[in-house]
Protein backbone atom coordinates (compact mmCIF):
# COMPACT_ATOMS: atom_id res chain seq x y z
CA UNK A 1 0.00 0.00 0.00
CA UNK A 2 1.44 3.28 -1.08
CA UNK A 3 -0.73 6.67 0.00
CA UNK A 4 -0.64 9.08 -3.06
CA UNK A 5 -2.29 11.90 -1.50
CA UNK A 6 -3.17 13.11 1.82
CA UNK A 7 -6.63 15.57 2.09
CA UNK A 8 -7.09 17.29 5.20
CA UNK A 9 -10.28 18.97 5.15
CA UNK A 10 -11.03 19.91 8.67
CA UNK A 11 -9.07 17.80 11.14
CA UNK A 12 -7.98 19.06 14.85
CA UNK A 13 -6.36 22.90 13.50
CA UNK A 14 -5.26 21.59 10.29
CA UNK A 15 -7.66 22.71 7.42
CA UNK A 16 -7.66 22.50 3.61
CA UNK A 17 -4.22 20.73 3.10
CA UNK A 18 -3.32 18.87 0.19
CA UNK A 19 0.14 17.31 -0.35
CA UNK A 20 1.07 14.42 -2.55
CA UNK A 21 3.92 11.74 -0.64
CA UNK A 22 6.55 10.04 -2.47
CA UNK A 23 6.39 5.96 -2.38
CA UNK A 24 9.45 5.62 -0.49
CA UNK A 25 11.07 8.20 2.45
CA UNK A 26 9.42 10.97 3.26
CA UNK A 27 10.56 14.07 5.97
CA UNK A 28 7.67 16.01 7.59
CA UNK A 29 9.26 18.83 9.01
CA UNK A 30 7.89 21.17 11.38
CA UNK A 31 8.63 23.23 14.51
CA UNK A 32 6.39 22.58 17.66
CA UNK A 33 2.89 23.29 17.27
CA UNK A 34 3.00 23.28 13.46
CA UNK A 35 0.45 19.56 13.51
CA UNK A 36 2.63 17.19 12.58
CA UNK A 37 1.28 14.82 15.02
CA UNK A 38 -2.01 15.97 13.88
CA UNK A 39 -1.65 14.67 10.55
CA UNK A 40 0.40 11.75 11.96
CA UNK A 41 -3.35 10.91 13.70
CA UNK A 42 -5.19 12.09 10.61
CA UNK A 43 -3.68 8.82 8.44
CA UNK A 44 -4.28 6.27 11.23
CA UNK A 45 -7.94 7.71 11.53
CA UNK A 46 -8.56 7.26 7.79
CA UNK A 47 -7.31 4.27 7.74
CA UNK A 48 -8.69 2.63 10.80
CA UNK A 49 -11.63 5.13 11.97
CA UNK A 50 -11.95 7.59 14.79
CA UNK A 51 -14.72 6.41 17.14
CA UNK A 52 -15.94 9.37 19.74
CA UNK A 53 -15.38 7.70 23.21
CA UNK A 54 -18.67 7.36 25.62
CA UNK A 55 -19.44 9.13 29.39
CA UNK A 56 -16.73 11.67 30.26
CA UNK A 57 -14.29 11.94 28.34
CA UNK A 58 -10.41 12.12 28.85
CA UNK A 59 -6.88 13.16 27.53
CA UNK A 60 -7.36 9.86 25.61
CA UNK A 61 -10.32 11.11 23.82
CA UNK A 62 -8.79 11.34 20.28
CA UNK A 63 -11.71 11.84 19.05
CA UNK A 64 -12.82 15.64 21.28
CA UNK A 65 -8.72 15.89 21.15
CA UNK A 66 -8.56 16.12 17.15
CA UNK A 67 -11.97 17.94 16.75
CA UNK A 68 -11.46 21.01 14.12
CA UNK A 69 -10.85 24.43 16.36
CA UNK A 70 -12.88 26.26 13.76
CA UNK A 71 -16.08 24.25 13.26
CA UNK A 72 -16.91 20.87 14.77
CA UNK A 73 -19.39 19.76 13.10
CA UNK A 74 -17.54 20.04 9.67
CA UNK A 75 -14.72 17.22 10.66
CA UNK A 76 -13.47 15.05 7.49
CA UNK A 77 -10.94 14.40 5.23
CA UNK A 78 -9.77 12.36 2.21
CA UNK A 79 -7.14 9.98 1.06
CA UNK A 80 -5.43 8.44 -2.27
CA UNK A 81 -3.90 5.50 -2.16
CA UNK A 82 -2.82 2.13 -4.09
CA UNK A 83 -2.80 -1.15 -3.52
CA UNK A 84 -1.03 -3.58 -6.20
CA UNK A 85 -1.40 -0.93 -8.67
CA UNK A 86 -4.90 -0.62 -8.28
CA UNK A 87 -6.00 3.64 -6.73
CA UNK A 88 -8.48 4.06 -4.09
CA UNK A 89 -10.14 6.91 -2.82
CA UNK A 90 -11.54 6.84 0.63
CA UNK A 91 -13.31 10.08 1.84
CA UNK A 92 -14.29 9.56 5.44
CA UNK A 93 -16.71 12.52 7.97
CA UNK A 94 -15.82 11.94 11.40
CA UNK A 95 -18.34 13.83 12.71
CA UNK A 96 -20.41 11.92 15.25
CA UNK A 97 -23.91 13.03 14.56
CA UNK A 98 -23.19 12.34 10.76
CA UNK A 99 -20.29 9.72 10.89
CA UNK A 100 -19.79 8.07 7.02
CA UNK A 101 -17.10 6.34 4.40
CA UNK A 102 -16.54 6.53 1.44
CA UNK A 103 -14.19 3.92 -0.37
CA UNK A 104 -13.99 3.80 -4.50
CA UNK A 105 -11.70 2.13 -7.06
CA UNK A 106 -10.84 4.55 -9.09
CA UNK A 107 -9.54 2.67 -11.89
CA UNK A 108 -13.46 1.46 -12.28
CA UNK A 109 -15.28 3.87 -10.15
CA UNK A 110 -16.74 0.58 -8.29
CA UNK A 111 -17.95 2.05 -4.83
CA UNK A 112 -16.49 -0.35 -2.02
CA UNK A 113 -18.14 -1.52 1.81
CA UNK A 114 -15.82 0.01 4.63
CA UNK A 115 -18.48 -1.36 6.80
CA UNK A 116 -18.65 -4.88 5.49
CA UNK A 117 -14.54 -4.57 5.80
CA UNK A 118 -13.38 -4.22 2.00
CA UNK A 119 -10.98 -1.46 3.76
CA UNK A 120 -9.71 -3.87 5.71
CA UNK A 121 -9.04 -6.68 3.26
CA UNK A 122 -6.91 -4.00 0.81
CA UNK A 123 -4.98 -3.38 4.36
CA UNK A 124 -4.20 -6.84 4.54
CA UNK A 125 -6.31 -7.95 7.59
CA UNK A 126 -4.22 -5.69 10.15
CA UNK A 127 -5.79 -4.50 13.07
CA UNK A 128 -5.52 -1.07 14.37
CA UNK A 129 -3.94 -1.92 17.50
CA UNK A 130 -1.44 -4.12 15.69
CA UNK A 131 -0.82 -1.07 13.53
CA UNK A 132 0.00 1.21 16.22
CA UNK A 133 2.18 -1.37 18.50
CA UNK A 134 4.31 -1.99 14.96
CA UNK A 135 4.38 0.56 12.02
CA UNK A 136 2.94 3.42 13.70
CA UNK A 137 5.05 5.14 16.62
CA UNK A 138 3.45 7.92 18.05
CA UNK A 139 5.39 10.86 19.75
CA UNK A 140 7.01 9.88 23.07
CA UNK A 141 5.13 5.88 22.42
CA UNK A 142 8.06 4.37 21.30
CA UNK A 143 7.34 1.04 23.62
CA UNK A 144 4.74 -1.13 22.69
CA UNK A 145 1.73 -1.51 24.79
CA UNK A 146 -0.05 -3.83 27.16
CA UNK A 147 -1.75 -5.36 24.64
CA UNK A 148 1.06 -6.40 21.98
CA UNK A 149 1.84 -9.47 23.61
CA UNK A 150 -1.18 -10.76 23.06
CA UNK A 151 -1.29 -9.54 19.48
CA UNK A 152 1.91 -11.36 19.09
CA UNK A 153 0.37 -14.69 20.74
CA UNK A 154 -2.87 -15.19 18.55
CA UNK A 155 -0.38 -14.23 15.58
CA UNK A 156 1.76 -17.06 16.26
CA UNK A 157 -1.06 -19.29 17.15
CA UNK A 158 -2.76 -18.70 13.57
CA UNK A 159 0.22 -18.46 11.64
CA UNK A 160 1.03 -22.31 13.33
CA UNK A 161 -2.23 -23.52 12.34
CA UNK A 162 -1.16 -22.51 8.54
CA UNK A 163 -2.62 -19.12 8.58
CA UNK A 164 -6.19 -20.38 9.05
CA UNK A 165 -9.20 -18.80 11.19
CA UNK A 166 -8.74 -16.03 13.46
CA UNK A 167 -8.24 -17.79 16.83
CA UNK A 168 -8.23 -15.23 20.03
CA UNK A 169 -5.37 -17.08 22.35
CA UNK A 170 -5.48 -13.98 24.44
CA UNK A 171 -9.60 -13.39 24.34
CA UNK A 172 -9.51 -17.06 25.24
CA UNK A 173 -7.55 -17.00 28.17
CA UNK A 174 -9.47 -13.59 29.24
CA UNK A 175 -12.58 -15.32 28.52
CA UNK A 176 -11.35 -18.41 30.90
CA UNK A 177 -9.86 -16.39 33.69
CA UNK A 178 -13.23 -14.37 33.35
CA UNK A 179 -14.78 -17.35 34.25
CA UNK A 180 -12.47 -18.92 36.75
CA UNK A 181 -12.83 -15.47 38.49
CA UNK A 182 -17.04 -15.41 38.08
CA UNK A 183 -16.90 -19.17 39.08
CA UNK A 184 -14.47 -18.18 41.98
CA UNK A 185 -17.04 -15.73 43.07
CA UNK A 186 -20.04 -17.11 42.69
CA UNK A 187 -18.09 -19.87 44.88
CA UNK A 188 -17.24 -17.65 47.52
CA UNK A 189 -20.65 -16.89 47.93
CA UNK A 190 -22.39 -19.94 48.34
CA UNK A 191 -19.49 -20.44 51.25
CA UNK A 192 -20.42 -16.96 52.76
CA UNK A 193 -24.06 -18.08 52.64
CA UNK A 194 -23.64 -21.04 54.15
CA UNK A 195 -21.37 -19.52 56.90
CA UNK A 196 -23.81 -17.64 57.77
CA UNK A 197 -26.45 -19.97 57.83
CA UNK A 198 -24.68 -21.67 60.18
CA UNK A 199 -23.74 -19.16 62.42
CA UNK A 200 -27.56 -18.62 62.35
CA UNK A 201 -27.99 -22.44 63.16
CA UNK A 202 -25.84 -22.44 66.05
CA UNK A 203 -26.88 -19.18 67.89
CA UNK A 204 -30.81 -21.29 67.51
CA UNK A 205 -28.68 -24.42 68.82
CA UNK A 206 -27.63 -22.42 71.72
CA UNK A 207 -31.27 -21.04 72.23
CA UNK A 208 -32.57 -24.66 72.36
CA UNK A 209 -29.86 -25.91 74.46
CA UNK A 210 -30.51 -22.81 76.72
CA UNK A 211 -34.86 -23.94 76.81
CA UNK A 212 -33.85 -27.52 77.40
CA UNK A 213 -32.20 -26.96 80.51
CA UNK A 214 -34.39 -24.19 81.67
CA UNK A 215 -36.98 -27.25 81.12
CA UNK A 216 -34.57 -29.26 83.13
CA UNK A 217 -33.98 -27.17 86.31
CA UNK A 218 -37.89 -26.89 86.08
CA UNK A 219 -38.61 -30.38 86.56
CA UNK A 220 -35.87 -30.24 89.19
CA UNK A 221 -37.34 -28.05 91.07
CA UNK A 222 -40.80 -29.16 90.69
CA UNK A 223 -39.11 -32.80 92.48
CA UNK A 224 -37.89 -30.94 94.92
CA UNK A 225 -41.12 -28.42 95.85
CA UNK A 226 -42.80 -31.50 95.93
CA UNK A 227 -40.56 -33.51 98.64
CA UNK A 228 -40.38 -30.36 101.06
CA UNK A 229 -43.94 -29.93 100.56
CA UNK A 230 -45.68 -31.25 104.57
CA UNK A 231 -49.27 -32.86 103.93
CA UNK A 232 -51.70 -30.92 105.20
CA UNK A 233 -49.41 -27.45 105.48
CA UNK A 234 -51.69 -25.44 103.13
CA UNK A 235 -55.02 -26.45 104.89
CA UNK A 236 -56.25 -23.07 107.13
CA UNK A 237 -56.02 -23.32 110.94
CA UNK A 238 -59.29 -22.95 112.99
CA UNK A 239 -57.71 -19.85 114.75
CA UNK A 240 -60.44 -17.97 115.12
CA UNK A 241 -62.28 -21.15 116.97
CA UNK A 242 -59.20 -21.89 119.00
CA UNK A 243 -59.31 -18.21 120.25
CA UNK A 244 -63.42 -18.53 121.23
CA UNK A 245 -62.38 -21.67 122.76
CA UNK A 246 -59.53 -19.79 125.21
CA UNK A 247 -61.48 -16.62 125.97
CA UNK A 248 -64.85 -18.81 126.63
CA UNK A 249 -62.32 -21.08 128.83
CA UNK A 250 -60.99 -18.18 130.69
CA UNK A 251 -64.28 -16.66 130.88
CA UNK A 252 -65.94 -19.60 132.51
CA UNK A 253 -63.13 -20.28 134.94
CA UNK A 254 -63.33 -16.32 135.90
CA UNK A 255 -66.90 -17.21 136.90
CA UNK A 256 -66.10 -20.43 138.62
CA UNK A 257 -63.20 -18.84 140.92
CA UNK A 258 -66.39 -15.86 141.72
CA UNK A 259 -68.60 -19.02 142.61
CA UNK A 260 -65.72 -20.31 144.58
CA UNK A 261 -64.91 -16.98 146.59
CA UNK A 262 -69.01 -16.32 147.07
CA UNK A 263 -69.11 -20.18 148.52
CA UNK A 264 -66.32 -19.68 150.44
CA UNK A 265 -67.52 -15.97 151.86
CA UNK A 266 -71.01 -17.79 152.24
CA UNK A 267 -69.70 -21.02 154.67
CA UNK A 268 -67.55 -18.82 156.50
CA UNK A 269 -70.36 -16.40 157.84
CA UNK A 270 -72.56 -19.47 157.98
CA UNK A 271 -70.02 -20.91 160.69
CA UNK A 272 -69.41 -17.10 162.26
CA UNK A 273 -72.69 -17.17 162.85
CA UNK A 274 -72.96 -20.76 164.19
CA UNK A 275 -70.25 -20.39 166.01
CA UNK A 276 -71.54 -17.14 167.37
CA UNK A 277 -74.56 -18.05 168.15
CA UNK A 278 -73.60 -21.21 169.92
CA UNK A 279 -71.56 -19.02 172.53
CA UNK A 280 -74.33 -16.34 172.99
CA UNK A 281 -77.04 -18.97 173.28
CA UNK A 282 -74.39 -20.72 175.97
CA UNK A 283 -73.44 -17.60 177.53
CA UNK A 284 -76.65 -16.33 178.05
CA UNK A 285 -79.63 -19.02 177.86
CA UNK A 286 -83.09 -18.45 177.25
CA UNK A 287 -84.74 -19.50 180.10
CA UNK A 288 -82.64 -17.44 182.18
CA UNK A 289 -84.39 -14.51 182.33
CA UNK A 290 -85.63 -11.93 180.13
CA UNK A 291 -82.70 -10.13 178.69
CA UNK A 292 -83.79 -9.47 175.21
CA UNK A 293 -81.03 -7.87 173.62
CA UNK A 294 -78.96 -11.43 173.44
CA UNK A 295 -82.25 -13.11 172.47
CA UNK A 296 -82.37 -10.55 169.46
CA UNK A 297 -78.84 -11.05 168.61
CA UNK A 298 -79.25 -14.68 168.95
CA UNK A 299 -81.88 -14.56 166.43
CA UNK A 300 -80.29 -12.44 164.15
CA UNK A 301 -77.15 -15.19 164.59
CA UNK A 302 -79.63 -17.45 163.95
CA UNK A 303 -80.72 -15.82 160.51
CA UNK A 304 -76.91 -15.29 159.53
CA UNK A 305 -76.61 -18.66 159.73
CA UNK A 306 -79.64 -20.26 157.76
CA UNK A 307 -79.00 -17.43 155.39
CA UNK A 308 -75.04 -18.43 154.86
CA UNK A 309 -76.62 -22.09 154.70
CA UNK A 310 -78.54 -21.03 151.87
CA UNK A 311 -76.15 -19.35 150.35
CA UNK A 312 -74.18 -22.17 150.63
CA UNK A 313 -76.01 -24.37 148.74
CA UNK A 314 -77.44 -22.02 146.29
CA UNK A 315 -73.14 -21.24 145.41
CA UNK A 316 -72.44 -24.93 145.82
CA UNK A 317 -75.41 -25.61 143.32
CA UNK A 318 -74.19 -22.69 140.93
CA UNK A 319 -70.62 -24.33 140.91
CA UNK A 320 -72.01 -27.08 139.96
CA UNK A 321 -74.15 -26.17 136.98
CA UNK A 322 -71.27 -24.37 136.10
CA UNK A 323 -68.72 -27.76 136.12
CA UNK A 324 -71.97 -29.80 134.03
CA UNK A 325 -71.56 -27.01 131.62
CA UNK A 326 -67.88 -27.15 131.66
CA UNK A 327 -67.85 -31.01 131.04
CA UNK A 328 -70.76 -30.73 128.59
CA UNK A 329 -68.77 -27.55 126.80
CA UNK A 330 -65.41 -30.09 127.07
CA UNK A 331 -67.34 -33.11 125.81
CA UNK A 332 -68.78 -30.98 122.56
CA UNK A 333 -65.76 -29.72 122.04
CA UNK A 334 -63.85 -33.14 122.07
CA UNK A 335 -66.45 -34.19 119.43
CA UNK A 336 -65.84 -31.08 117.34
CA UNK A 337 -62.12 -31.84 117.66
CA UNK A 338 -62.46 -35.60 115.86
CA UNK A 339 -64.72 -33.91 113.28
CA UNK A 340 -62.27 -31.20 112.22
CA UNK A 341 -59.46 -33.45 112.54
CA UNK A 342 -61.67 -36.08 110.31
CA UNK A 343 -62.40 -33.35 108.08
CA UNK A 344 -58.51 -32.12 108.14
CA UNK A 345 -57.50 -35.68 107.59
CA UNK A 346 -59.71 -35.83 104.53
CA UNK A 347 -58.81 -32.50 102.98
CA UNK A 348 -55.11 -33.66 103.60
CA UNK A 349 -55.94 -36.52 101.47
CA UNK A 350 -58.00 -34.31 98.74
CA UNK A 351 -54.91 -31.76 98.60
CA UNK A 352 -52.52 -34.83 98.44
CA UNK A 353 -54.49 -35.90 95.80
CA UNK A 354 -55.15 -32.65 94.05
CA UNK A 355 -51.06 -32.14 94.32
CA UNK A 356 -50.07 -35.01 92.80
CA UNK A 357 -52.65 -34.65 89.75
CA UNK A 358 -50.96 -31.27 89.28
CA UNK A 359 -47.56 -32.43 89.49
CA UNK A 360 -48.70 -35.19 86.99
CA UNK A 361 -49.48 -32.35 84.62
CA UNK A 362 -46.81 -30.36 85.16
CA UNK A 363 -44.42 -33.50 84.82
CA UNK A 364 -46.50 -34.34 81.88
CA UNK A 365 -46.37 -30.93 80.02
CA UNK A 366 -42.38 -30.23 80.90
CA UNK A 367 -41.69 -33.80 79.79
CA UNK A 368 -43.54 -33.04 76.01
CA UNK A 369 -41.79 -29.31 76.03
CA UNK A 370 -38.31 -30.79 76.92
CA UNK A 371 -39.05 -34.20 73.87
CA UNK A 372 -40.02 -31.60 71.75
CA UNK A 373 -36.63 -29.23 72.46
CA UNK A 374 -34.68 -32.12 72.05
CA UNK A 375 -35.88 -33.30 68.63
CA UNK A 376 -35.44 -29.97 67.45
CA UNK A 377 -31.97 -29.79 69.01
CA UNK A 378 -31.22 -33.23 67.25
CA UNK A 379 -32.94 -32.00 64.01
CA UNK A 380 -30.74 -28.62 64.28
CA UNK A 381 -27.60 -30.45 64.72
CA UNK A 382 -28.19 -32.88 62.01
CA UNK A 383 -28.95 -29.86 59.79
CA UNK A 384 -25.42 -28.20 61.28
CA UNK A 385 -23.37 -30.87 60.35
CA UNK A 386 -25.29 -31.50 57.18
CA UNK A 387 -24.13 -27.24 56.52
CA UNK A 388 -20.46 -28.19 57.67
CA UNK A 389 -20.10 -29.97 53.99
CA UNK A 390 -19.70 -28.11 50.25
CA UNK A 391 -23.40 -28.22 48.85
CA UNK A 392 -23.36 -29.90 45.61
CA UNK A 393 -23.65 -26.49 43.26
CA UNK A 394 -20.35 -25.59 45.84
CA UNK A 395 -19.02 -28.78 44.35
CA UNK A 396 -20.12 -28.17 41.07
CA UNK A 397 -18.43 -24.48 41.00
CA UNK A 398 -15.11 -25.84 42.89
CA UNK A 399 -15.12 -28.16 40.13
CA UNK A 400 -15.50 -25.36 37.89
CA UNK A 401 -12.83 -23.29 39.23
CA UNK A 402 -10.43 -26.37 39.11
CA UNK A 403 -11.68 -26.79 34.69
CA UNK A 404 -10.99 -23.16 34.21
CA UNK A 405 -7.88 -23.35 35.80
CA UNK A 406 -6.65 -26.88 33.88
CA UNK A 407 -7.72 -25.31 30.33
CA UNK A 408 -5.80 -22.38 31.01
CA UNK A 409 -2.59 -23.91 31.94
CA UNK A 410 -3.15 -26.90 28.91
CA UNK A 411 -4.21 -23.39 26.82
CA UNK A 412 -1.06 -21.61 27.84
CA UNK A 413 1.11 -25.10 27.33
CA UNK A 414 0.01 -25.85 23.77
CA UNK A 415 0.25 -22.34 22.51
CA UNK A 416 4.07 -21.93 23.65
CA UNK A 417 4.31 -25.34 21.62
CA UNK A 418 2.17 -24.23 19.22
CA UNK A 419 3.72 -20.55 17.62
CA UNK A 420 8.07 -21.57 18.36
CA UNK A 421 8.38 -21.58 14.47
CA UNK A 422 6.66 -18.21 13.72
CA UNK A 423 8.03 -16.55 17.05
CA UNK A 424 11.65 -18.45 15.84
CA UNK A 425 11.13 -16.53 12.80
CA UNK A 426 10.04 -13.18 13.98
CA UNK A 427 13.31 -12.99 16.52
CA UNK A 428 15.38 -13.87 13.78
CA UNK A 429 14.12 -11.04 11.35
CA UNK A 430 14.28 -8.43 14.77
CA UNK A 431 18.01 -9.57 15.17
CA UNK A 432 18.79 -8.82 11.94
CA UNK A 433 17.13 -5.16 11.82
CA UNK A 434 19.05 -5.07 15.49
CA UNK A 435 22.20 -5.64 14.28
CA UNK A 436 21.92 -3.58 11.33
CA UNK A 437 21.40 -0.72 13.23
CA UNK A 438 23.81 -1.21 16.30
CA UNK A 439 26.34 -1.97 13.74
CA UNK A 440 26.91 -5.61 15.11
CA UNK A 441 27.26 -4.64 18.81
CA UNK A 442 23.84 -6.09 19.87
CA UNK A 443 22.90 -9.07 17.41
CA UNK A 444 20.63 -11.20 19.18
CA UNK A 445 16.88 -9.73 20.61
CA UNK A 446 14.29 -12.03 21.69
CA UNK A 447 11.10 -12.30 23.70
CA UNK A 448 10.58 -14.27 27.08
CA UNK A 449 7.60 -16.47 27.75
CA UNK A 450 5.35 -13.09 28.54
CA UNK A 451 6.34 -11.86 24.92
CA UNK A 452 8.83 -9.43 27.02
CA UNK A 453 11.70 -7.73 25.20
CA UNK A 454 15.10 -8.93 25.83
CA UNK A 455 18.40 -8.74 24.41
CA UNK A 456 21.59 -11.15 24.69
CA UNK A 457 24.97 -9.80 25.49
CA UNK A 458 27.78 -11.80 26.19
CA UNK A 459 25.59 -14.57 27.44
CA UNK A 460 23.63 -12.74 29.32
CA UNK A 461 19.82 -12.07 28.88
CA UNK A 462 19.06 -8.43 29.79
CA UNK A 463 15.82 -6.33 30.03
CA UNK A 464 15.32 -3.12 27.71
CA UNK A 465 15.12 -0.79 30.73
CA UNK A 466 19.06 -2.68 31.99
CA UNK A 467 20.40 -0.64 29.02
CA UNK A 468 20.57 2.89 27.93
CA UNK A 469 17.94 5.09 26.48
CA UNK A 470 19.42 4.99 22.64
CA UNK A 471 19.72 1.40 23.23
CA UNK A 472 16.55 0.65 24.75
CA UNK A 473 15.06 2.81 21.65
CA UNK A 474 16.78 0.68 19.26
CA UNK A 475 15.91 -2.66 20.57
CA UNK A 476 11.76 -1.50 19.85
CA UNK A 477 12.03 0.03 17.11
CA UNK A 478 13.75 -3.19 16.02
CA UNK A 479 10.66 -5.12 17.45
CA UNK A 480 8.29 -3.40 16.06
CA UNK A 481 9.77 -2.97 12.65
CA UNK A 482 10.57 -6.83 12.54
CA UNK A 483 6.57 -7.70 13.88
CA UNK A 484 5.15 -4.97 11.78
CA UNK A 485 7.32 -6.71 8.22
CA UNK A 486 5.76 -10.26 9.25
CA UNK A 487 1.80 -8.74 10.23
CA UNK A 488 1.86 -7.30 6.40
CA UNK A 489 3.44 -9.73 4.59
CA UNK A 490 0.11 -9.81 2.52
CA UNK A 491 0.01 -5.86 1.92
CA UNK A 492 2.64 -3.68 3.08
CA UNK A 493 1.80 -0.70 5.49
CA UNK A 494 3.26 2.83 5.86
CA UNK A 495 5.72 3.65 8.52
CA UNK A 496 4.94 6.29 10.48
CA UNK A 497 7.39 7.56 12.72
CA UNK A 498 6.54 10.60 15.15
CA UNK A 499 9.88 12.06 16.65
CA UNK A 500 11.07 8.67 17.10
CA UNK A 501 15.15 9.16 16.90
CA UNK A 502 14.71 12.09 18.91
CA UNK A 503 16.96 10.76 21.88
CA UNK A 504 19.50 9.34 18.80
CA UNK A 505 22.89 10.49 18.54
CA UNK A 506 24.48 11.43 15.17
CA UNK A 507 25.39 7.95 14.69
CA UNK A 508 22.62 5.99 15.70
CA UNK A 509 20.01 8.21 13.71
CA UNK A 510 22.64 7.68 10.42
CA UNK A 511 22.36 4.08 10.76
CA UNK A 512 19.01 4.04 11.57
CA UNK A 513 17.93 6.48 8.54
CA UNK A 514 20.90 4.12 6.20
CA UNK A 515 18.17 0.72 7.54
CA UNK A 516 15.35 3.00 6.49
CA UNK A 517 16.30 4.14 3.01
CA UNK A 518 16.52 0.13 2.13
CA UNK A 519 13.02 -0.85 3.01
CA UNK A 520 10.40 -1.05 -0.08
CA UNK A 521 7.97 0.76 1.80
CA UNK A 522 6.28 3.83 2.11
CA UNK A 523 7.45 5.95 5.18
CA UNK A 524 6.22 8.88 7.11
CA UNK A 525 9.54 10.86 9.21
CA UNK A 526 8.01 13.55 11.58
CA UNK A 527 10.25 15.74 12.94
CA UNK A 528 11.18 18.82 14.69
CA UNK A 529 14.93 18.66 13.47
CA UNK A 530 16.83 19.24 10.59
CA UNK A 531 19.51 16.81 11.24
CA UNK A 532 17.48 13.82 9.46
CA UNK A 533 17.26 15.76 6.38
CA UNK A 534 20.91 16.59 6.52
CA UNK A 535 22.03 13.23 7.03
CA UNK A 536 19.83 12.24 4.40
CA UNK A 537 21.13 14.69 2.27
CA UNK A 538 24.51 14.06 3.11
CA UNK A 539 24.44 10.35 2.42
CA UNK A 540 22.38 10.62 -0.95
CA UNK A 541 19.41 9.33 0.19
CA UNK A 542 16.55 10.18 -1.81
CA UNK A 543 13.48 11.57 0.05
CA UNK A 544 10.25 13.70 -0.02
CA UNK A 545 9.84 16.49 1.63
CA UNK A 546 7.01 18.13 3.31
CA UNK A 547 7.18 21.62 4.99
CA UNK A 548 4.53 22.57 8.06
CA UNK A 549 4.36 26.04 9.09
CA UNK A 550 1.71 27.84 12.03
Amino acid sequence: MKITEIQIKNFGKLHNINMRPLPGLNVIYGENETGKSTMQRFITSMLFGLEKQRGKSGKNDHYQKYEPWNSNSFFAGGLKFTVGDKPFYLERNFYHKEKSAKLTNEMDGEELSVEHGDLEMLLGGIKKASYENTYCIHQAEIETKKEFAEILQNYFVNMSMGGEGEVDLAGARKSLKEKQKDAKQRLEEQRQKRGDETEKLQVKEGLLQRDIEQLQEQQKESHENISRQRPGADLPEHDSNQMAEYLWDIRQKNVQKGYRVRLLVSTVITLFSLVLGIINATAHPLMRGGNWGWLVLELALLFGFLGGVGSVCHWFQKEKRLKSLIRQHEEEKRERNISVSKDREWQEVRQKQETKAKHRVVEELLQEQLAEKQALLLNLREEIEQNTQPSEEEQELELQVQAYELAYNTLQSLSKDAYQDSRKQMEEEMSRILTEMTQGKYDRIGLDEQMNLIVEKDNRKLQPWQLSQGVMEQMYVALRMGAGGIFTKEESMPIILDEVFASFDEKRLESALNWLSRQNGQIFLFTCQRREMEILERNNIPYGKILLSR
